[in-house]
Protein backbone atom coordinates (compact mmCIF):
# COMPACT_ATOMS: atom_id res chain seq x y z
CA UNK A 1 0.00 0.00 0.00
CA UNK A 2 1.34 3.46 -0.69
CA UNK A 3 1.84 5.84 1.89
CA UNK A 4 -0.55 8.65 2.06
CA UNK A 5 0.57 11.96 0.99
CA UNK A 6 -0.30 15.13 3.35
CA UNK A 7 -3.78 16.33 3.11
CA UNK A 8 -3.52 19.65 1.55
CA UNK A 9 -4.60 22.28 4.08
CA UNK A 10 -8.30 24.14 3.90
CA UNK A 11 -7.64 27.11 2.37
CA UNK A 12 -9.35 29.77 4.63
CA UNK A 13 -10.66 33.22 3.76
CA UNK A 14 -8.89 36.00 5.30
CA UNK A 15 -11.79 38.33 6.05
CA UNK A 16 -9.45 41.85 6.42
CA UNK A 17 -8.10 41.10 2.69
CA UNK A 18 -11.61 39.63 1.49
CA UNK A 19 -15.42 40.81 2.28
CA UNK A 20 -18.33 38.56 2.05
CA UNK A 21 -20.25 40.61 -0.57
CA UNK A 22 -24.64 40.33 -2.00
CA UNK A 23 -25.26 38.23 0.57
CA UNK A 24 -24.61 34.47 1.43
CA UNK A 25 -25.94 31.64 -0.81
CA UNK A 26 -27.67 29.02 0.94
CA UNK A 27 -27.43 25.63 -2.04
CA UNK A 28 -29.19 22.40 -1.53
CA UNK A 29 -30.97 19.78 -2.79
CA UNK A 30 -34.60 19.46 -1.71
CA UNK A 31 -36.92 16.46 -1.82
CA UNK A 32 -40.06 17.27 -3.40
CA UNK A 33 -42.96 17.25 -0.76
CA UNK A 34 -45.83 15.39 -1.65
CA UNK A 35 -47.60 15.52 -4.75
CA UNK A 36 -51.79 16.31 -4.68
CA UNK A 37 -54.30 13.58 -6.07
CA UNK A 38 -57.25 13.55 -7.41
CA UNK A 39 -60.01 11.10 -6.15
CA UNK A 40 -62.99 11.61 -7.62
CA UNK A 41 -63.89 15.23 -7.10
CA UNK A 42 -61.62 15.69 -4.37
CA UNK A 43 -57.65 17.03 -4.24
CA UNK A 44 -55.71 15.76 -1.33
CA UNK A 45 -52.40 15.85 -0.20
CA UNK A 46 -50.32 14.98 2.66
CA UNK A 47 -49.57 17.86 4.65
CA UNK A 48 -45.76 17.56 6.37
CA UNK A 49 -45.14 19.23 9.89
CA UNK A 50 -40.94 19.10 9.15
CA UNK A 51 -40.89 21.33 5.81
CA UNK A 52 -39.04 20.98 3.14
CA UNK A 53 -36.23 18.41 3.63
CA UNK A 54 -32.84 18.29 2.20
CA UNK A 55 -32.44 15.37 0.04
CA UNK A 56 -29.49 12.96 0.64
CA UNK A 57 -26.74 13.58 -2.24
CA UNK A 58 -23.50 11.40 -2.88
CA UNK A 59 -21.39 12.50 -5.11
CA UNK A 60 -20.56 9.57 -8.06
CA UNK A 61 -17.56 8.80 -9.67
CA UNK A 62 -17.04 10.40 -13.37
CA UNK A 63 -15.58 8.74 -16.37
CA UNK A 64 -11.92 9.82 -15.89
CA UNK A 65 -12.24 8.25 -12.12
CA UNK A 66 -12.74 11.68 -10.52
CA UNK A 67 -15.41 13.21 -8.62
CA UNK A 68 -18.46 14.38 -10.10
CA UNK A 69 -19.05 17.96 -9.43
CA UNK A 70 -22.17 19.65 -9.38
CA UNK A 71 -22.16 22.81 -11.31
CA UNK A 72 -24.20 26.01 -9.87
CA UNK A 73 -24.59 29.27 -11.97
CA UNK A 74 -25.62 32.79 -9.59
CA UNK A 75 -27.50 35.60 -11.44
CA UNK A 76 -25.61 38.63 -9.35
CA UNK A 77 -27.20 42.08 -7.68
CA UNK A 78 -27.92 44.32 -9.38
CA UNK A 79 -27.73 46.72 -6.32
CA UNK A 80 -23.95 45.39 -5.93
CA UNK A 81 -20.43 46.30 -8.23
CA UNK A 82 -17.70 43.59 -8.60
CA UNK A 83 -14.82 45.26 -9.36
CA UNK A 84 -13.47 41.88 -10.75
CA UNK A 85 -13.60 38.52 -10.46
CA UNK A 86 -15.67 37.82 -7.26
CA UNK A 87 -14.00 35.20 -5.17
CA UNK A 88 -16.60 31.89 -4.51
CA UNK A 89 -16.03 30.66 -1.07
CA UNK A 90 -17.99 27.40 0.97
CA UNK A 91 -18.38 28.03 4.98
CA UNK A 92 -17.42 25.66 6.59
CA UNK A 93 -19.47 24.70 9.71
CA UNK A 94 -16.95 23.15 11.58
CA UNK A 95 -13.60 24.99 12.13
CA UNK A 96 -16.73 28.61 11.70
CA UNK A 97 -14.81 29.66 8.22
CA UNK A 98 -15.32 30.26 4.83
CA UNK A 99 -12.68 28.60 2.45
CA UNK A 100 -11.93 28.53 -1.12
CA UNK A 101 -11.38 24.63 -1.50
CA UNK A 102 -14.38 22.33 -2.62
CA UNK A 103 -14.92 25.02 -5.32
CA UNK A 104 -13.57 25.29 -8.82
CA UNK A 105 -14.29 25.84 -12.86
CA UNK A 106 -15.42 29.64 -12.10
CA UNK A 107 -17.00 31.52 -14.83
CA UNK A 108 -17.43 34.69 -14.70
CA UNK A 109 -19.27 36.57 -17.11
CA UNK A 110 -19.38 40.58 -16.07
CA UNK A 111 -21.83 41.64 -18.27
CA UNK A 112 -24.19 39.34 -17.72
CA UNK A 113 -23.55 39.11 -14.39
CA UNK A 114 -23.23 35.98 -13.68
CA UNK A 115 -20.80 33.82 -12.28
CA UNK A 116 -20.77 29.79 -12.74
CA UNK A 117 -18.48 26.74 -10.57
CA UNK A 118 -18.61 23.65 -9.95
CA UNK A 119 -18.61 22.07 -5.89
CA UNK A 120 -18.36 18.49 -4.82
CA UNK A 121 -21.15 19.05 -2.49
CA UNK A 122 -24.07 21.11 -1.56
CA UNK A 123 -22.49 23.85 0.60
CA UNK A 124 -23.51 27.82 1.82
CA UNK A 125 -21.65 30.12 -0.58
CA UNK A 126 -20.31 33.37 -0.42
CA UNK A 127 -19.30 35.87 -3.26
CA UNK A 128 -16.20 37.78 -1.82
CA UNK A 129 -14.36 40.75 -2.73
CA UNK A 130 -10.73 42.32 -2.01
CA UNK A 131 -11.77 44.90 0.44
CA UNK A 132 -8.64 47.23 -0.76
CA UNK A 133 -9.04 47.03 -4.50
CA UNK A 134 -9.62 50.66 -4.74
CA UNK A 135 -6.63 51.71 -3.13
CA UNK A 136 -4.89 54.16 -3.02
CA UNK A 137 -6.99 56.64 -3.86
CA UNK A 138 -5.65 58.89 -7.08
CA UNK A 139 -7.12 61.85 -6.28
CA UNK A 140 -9.67 63.75 -3.90
CA UNK A 141 -11.47 67.15 -3.21
CA UNK A 142 -13.75 68.81 -1.15
CA UNK A 143 -15.31 72.08 -2.79
CA UNK A 144 -17.79 74.54 -1.25
CA UNK A 145 -21.50 74.29 -2.50
CA UNK A 146 -23.22 76.87 -0.48
CA UNK A 147 -23.40 78.06 3.28
CA UNK A 148 -22.64 74.96 5.22
CA UNK A 149 -22.82 72.85 1.97
CA UNK A 150 -19.99 70.73 0.27
CA UNK A 151 -18.78 68.29 -1.93
CA UNK A 152 -16.61 65.20 -1.68
CA UNK A 153 -15.36 64.20 -4.52
CA UNK A 154 -12.83 60.60 -4.18
CA UNK A 155 -10.90 59.36 -7.20
CA UNK A 156 -10.66 55.56 -6.82
CA UNK A 157 -8.81 52.72 -8.74
CA UNK A 158 -12.29 51.85 -10.35
CA UNK A 159 -14.71 54.41 -9.50
CA UNK A 160 -15.22 57.61 -9.10
CA UNK A 161 -17.46 58.72 -5.76
CA UNK A 162 -19.01 61.77 -5.38
CA UNK A 163 -20.51 62.94 -2.40
CA UNK A 164 -22.86 66.19 -1.19
CA UNK A 165 -22.53 67.17 1.96
CA UNK A 166 -24.90 69.50 4.07
CA UNK A 167 -25.47 70.20 7.51
CA UNK A 168 -25.66 67.04 9.53
CA UNK A 169 -27.01 64.83 6.25
CA UNK A 170 -24.63 63.25 3.46
CA UNK A 171 -26.42 62.49 0.05
CA UNK A 172 -24.39 60.03 -2.55
CA UNK A 173 -24.44 62.22 -5.81
CA UNK A 174 -23.24 59.47 -8.07
CA UNK A 175 -20.57 56.49 -8.60
CA UNK A 176 -18.92 56.03 -11.91
CA UNK A 177 -17.53 53.34 -13.04
CA UNK A 178 -16.40 53.49 -16.92
CA UNK A 179 -18.34 56.32 -17.38
CA UNK A 180 -20.94 54.53 -16.37
CA UNK A 181 -23.26 55.88 -13.14
CA UNK A 182 -24.16 52.83 -10.80
CA UNK A 183 -26.09 52.33 -7.92
CA UNK A 184 -29.28 54.26 -8.66
CA UNK A 185 -30.87 52.55 -5.64
CA UNK A 186 -28.96 54.41 -2.91
CA UNK A 187 -27.93 58.07 -5.00
CA UNK A 188 -29.93 61.12 -4.07
CA UNK A 189 -31.18 59.67 -0.55
CA UNK A 190 -30.25 61.99 2.38
CA UNK A 191 -28.85 59.87 5.29
CA UNK A 192 -26.52 60.03 8.37
CA UNK A 193 -22.63 60.02 7.37
CA UNK A 194 -22.83 56.62 9.25
CA UNK A 195 -25.86 55.36 7.14
CA UNK A 196 -23.95 56.54 3.92
CA UNK A 197 -20.88 54.78 4.62
CA UNK A 198 -22.79 51.42 5.49
CA UNK A 199 -24.74 51.87 2.14
CA UNK A 200 -21.14 52.20 0.09
CA UNK A 201 -19.96 49.14 1.47
CA UNK A 202 -22.76 46.84 1.43
CA UNK A 203 -22.73 47.99 -2.04
CA UNK A 204 -19.08 47.01 -2.73
CA UNK A 205 -17.53 50.33 -2.99
CA UNK A 206 -15.34 50.34 0.27
CA UNK A 207 -13.36 53.87 0.39
CA UNK A 208 -13.10 53.44 4.18
CA UNK A 209 -9.60 51.46 5.17
CA UNK A 210 -9.33 49.69 8.59
CA UNK A 211 -6.63 49.40 11.04
CA UNK A 212 -5.06 46.76 9.33
CA UNK A 213 -5.15 48.04 5.78
CA UNK A 214 -1.65 49.11 5.78
CA UNK A 215 -0.89 45.29 5.64
CA UNK A 216 -2.86 45.28 1.96
CA UNK A 217 -1.89 48.95 0.78
CA UNK A 218 1.58 50.51 0.60
CA UNK A 219 0.79 53.55 2.84
CA UNK A 220 3.45 56.66 2.31
CA UNK A 221 5.25 58.16 5.17
CA UNK A 222 3.98 61.69 5.20
CA UNK A 223 5.75 63.73 7.27
CA UNK A 224 4.25 67.19 8.93
CA UNK A 225 6.10 69.80 6.64
CA UNK A 226 3.93 68.45 3.66
CA UNK A 227 0.50 68.34 5.65
CA UNK A 228 1.83 72.55 6.55
CA UNK A 229 2.39 73.35 3.04
CA UNK A 230 -1.29 71.59 1.41
CA UNK A 231 -3.06 73.51 3.77
CA UNK A 232 -1.41 76.87 3.05
CA UNK A 233 -1.94 75.95 -0.44
CA UNK A 234 -5.35 75.44 0.14
CA UNK A 235 -6.30 78.66 2.45
CA UNK A 236 -4.35 81.07 0.25
CA UNK A 237 -3.88 80.13 -3.41
CA UNK A 238 -7.22 80.59 -4.48
CA UNK A 239 -7.79 77.01 -5.44
CA UNK A 240 -11.57 75.93 -4.71
CA UNK A 241 -10.93 73.41 -2.63
CA UNK A 242 -11.78 73.24 1.02
CA UNK A 243 -11.93 77.34 1.57
CA UNK A 244 -14.38 77.94 4.39
CA UNK A 245 -15.64 74.29 5.10
CA UNK A 246 -12.72 72.69 7.68
CA UNK A 247 -12.41 75.10 10.78
CA UNK A 248 -9.49 74.85 12.49
CA UNK A 249 -9.88 73.05 15.02
CA UNK A 250 -11.06 69.92 12.35
CA UNK A 251 -8.01 70.54 10.49
CA UNK A 252 -5.97 69.97 13.45
CA UNK A 253 -7.41 67.50 14.67
CA UNK A 254 -8.06 65.27 11.80
CA UNK A 255 -4.60 65.78 10.09
CA UNK A 256 -2.62 65.60 13.41
CA UNK A 257 -4.89 62.04 14.40
CA UNK A 258 -3.20 61.04 10.93
CA UNK A 259 0.50 61.84 11.10
CA UNK A 260 1.05 62.04 15.13
CA UNK A 261 3.05 58.91 14.56
CA UNK A 262 5.15 60.37 12.17
CA UNK A 263 6.06 63.93 14.18
CA UNK A 264 9.31 64.18 15.79
CA UNK A 265 9.09 67.98 16.27
CA UNK A 266 6.07 69.70 17.16
CA UNK A 267 6.48 72.04 14.90
CA UNK A 268 5.14 73.37 11.33
CA UNK A 269 6.05 75.41 8.20
CA UNK A 270 5.02 76.30 4.43
CA UNK A 271 7.09 74.86 1.80
CA UNK A 272 7.69 77.06 -1.26
CA UNK A 273 6.68 74.70 -3.96
CA UNK A 274 3.77 72.84 -5.42
CA UNK A 275 3.07 69.67 -4.98
CA UNK A 276 4.56 68.84 -8.41
CA UNK A 277 7.62 70.04 -7.94
CA UNK A 278 11.26 67.71 -7.48
CA UNK A 279 13.06 70.63 -5.45
CA UNK A 280 12.70 70.93 -2.02
CA UNK A 281 12.06 74.72 -0.83
CA UNK A 282 10.81 75.59 2.41
CA UNK A 283 10.51 78.95 4.49
CA UNK A 284 12.30 79.81 7.21
CA UNK A 285 10.04 80.46 10.01
CA UNK A 286 8.34 77.78 11.91
CA UNK A 287 5.06 77.35 13.67
CA UNK A 288 4.66 75.88 16.91
CA UNK A 289 0.91 74.09 15.78
CA UNK A 290 -0.78 73.47 12.59
CA UNK A 291 -3.15 75.40 13.88
CA UNK A 292 -1.20 78.95 14.53
CA UNK A 293 0.70 78.70 10.77
CA UNK A 294 -2.94 78.72 9.47
CA UNK A 295 -4.50 81.60 11.58
CA UNK A 296 -1.34 83.51 11.12
CA UNK A 297 -1.43 83.40 7.28
CA UNK A 298 -4.79 82.97 6.36
CA UNK A 299 -7.02 86.10 5.40
CA UNK A 300 -9.46 87.75 7.87
CA UNK A 301 -12.16 87.21 5.03
CA UNK A 302 -11.39 83.29 5.09
CA UNK A 303 -11.24 83.35 8.99
CA UNK A 304 -14.45 85.07 8.97
CA UNK A 305 -16.05 82.28 6.50
CA UNK A 306 -14.29 79.28 9.27
CA UNK A 307 -15.38 81.02 11.92
CA UNK A 308 -19.04 80.81 11.16
CA UNK A 309 -19.39 77.34 9.66
CA UNK A 310 -22.36 75.13 11.62
CA UNK A 311 -21.09 72.53 13.70
CA UNK A 312 -23.19 69.95 12.26
CA UNK A 313 -21.39 70.49 8.81
CA UNK A 314 -18.41 70.21 10.50
CA UNK A 315 -19.03 67.03 12.14
CA UNK A 316 -20.22 65.56 9.21
CA UNK A 317 -17.16 66.69 7.34
CA UNK A 318 -15.28 65.31 9.81
CA UNK A 319 -17.21 61.96 9.85
CA UNK A 320 -15.98 61.28 5.86
CA UNK A 321 -12.10 62.51 5.99
CA UNK A 322 -11.33 60.63 8.80
CA UNK A 323 -12.75 56.79 7.80
CA UNK A 324 -11.22 57.78 4.14
CA UNK A 325 -8.05 58.90 5.28
CA UNK A 326 -7.38 60.53 2.12
CA UNK A 327 -4.13 61.82 2.64
CA UNK A 328 -2.72 58.61 3.99
CA UNK A 329 -4.33 56.54 1.21
CA UNK A 330 -3.69 58.96 -1.61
Amino acid sequence: EEPRGREEAPKAVELQQLLPLGGVYHISALQLPPQAQDIGDWSMVELLDVGLEVYPYSPGKAEDGTQEAVQITLRLPDNVIYFKVPVAAQWDPVGQQWRTDGISKITYEAEEKSITFSMGAFYTVALLQDAHLNLPYQAWELHPAGVDEGLFTVTAVFATIQIQIKDNQCMLSSVVVEEEEMLSHITGKWMSPFALRAALKRAGVNIFPAEYSPKYVPVLRKVSARISWWFFSVFHSGHPLLHWELLLHLTVHFFLQQVREHLTVMKVQNLKLPETSEAFSEEPEFHSTLYHMLKDSASSEAMDKVERAGFLFIDSVYQLLLPTRVLAYS
